[in-house]
């Protein structure tokens, strides 16, 4: 008799660690989709404001003023989707302002709010964007506003970046140019090398350690993934450019580390 009742509470327990585990699932699948909505109608909202005043930058009191804000909403953001259970994001500590002599920091680029995690500790970031992201109306405006730079232009591009290097402004660079849930250094190019070297600036390299189901270009919107994420994003190398450097030697020590540290880190 003993044995029957231990069996029928072990069965109940069971039940009740099912329901709840259920319900948890129900809980975060909830809070998830209602984040990323928040996301995309916050963004919209700056893009909208960000379209309305591109004539009249001074209202935002300068790109400076107006990339803090960003950081700020970033920050606020990942700390609510925290709050609520929906993500464990682990980033490097947040960057001092530069007068001069910024950095360059590359990381892979496995979900579309990579951006939004390196601007969170990034101060003062720059970003070298596609031209096409200017006429997206989540954030179109808005890089127009906070004078990041489109990957268009050629040599003044990179003259451009460089200036923007040395005035103090870090520069966010995803090296693959687009989404990829597993790294293909063949994608990387040369033209952050190059920027890198006519401005002296240390090349900060990131890794992104992110679930495979978890916004990446294979997962579909509408499915919500394992939860919580969890994300960690590191600072595993630095890269000393002078004008002296080789452009090819640049790439190729970068392409390397890479392809170390994605071994090091399969995809989950």
């Amino acid at each position: 008799a003993t044995v029957v009742q231990f069996l029928r509470n072990k069965s109940q327990n069971r039940g009740e660690q099912g329901k709840v585990k259920l319900l948890k699932r129900i809980y975060l699948c909830f809070a998830y989709f209602m984040a990323i909505s928040g996301f995309i109608v916050t963004s919209m909202s700056f893009n909208f404001v960000s379209w309305t005043t591109l004539k009249f930058p001074r209202i935002w009191g300068g790109i400076k003023n107006f990339r803090n804000l960003l950081q700020f909403y970033f920050i606020r953001w990942d700390r609510l989707m925290m709050k609520i259970g929906v993500l464990n994001l682990y980033t490097p500590q947040k960057t001092e302002p530069k007068d001069s002599n910024g950095e360059m920091w590359l990381c892979n680029h496995p979900t579309i709010l990579d951006g939004s995690y390196l601007l969170k500790f990034i101060t003062n970031g720059t970003c070298v964007y596609k031209s096409a992201i200017g006429s997206n109306p989540l954030y179109g405006s808005t890089v127009k506003i906070a004078d990041y730079i489109p990957n268009v232009g050629g040599p003044d591009m990179v003259r451009n970046a460089a200036n923007k290097l040395k005035s103090g402004q870090d520069m966010v660079i995803f090296p693959e140019g687009t989404r990829s849930t597993r790294l293909d250094t063949s994608l990387f190019k040369p033209g952050f090398a190059l920027i890198a070297k006519r401005a002296e600036a240390n090349i900060n390299l990131l890794w992104t350690d992110n679930p495979q189901d978890f916004l990446t270009r294979e997962s579909p919107y509408w499915k919500a993934p394992r939860l919580p994420a969890t994300i960690n994003i590191t600072h595993f190398k630095t890269i000393h450019c002078t004008r002296k450097s080789s452009v090819k030697d640049i790439l190729k020590e970068v392409i390397e580390a890479y392809e170390t540290q994605a071994a090091l880190n399969p995809v989950k």
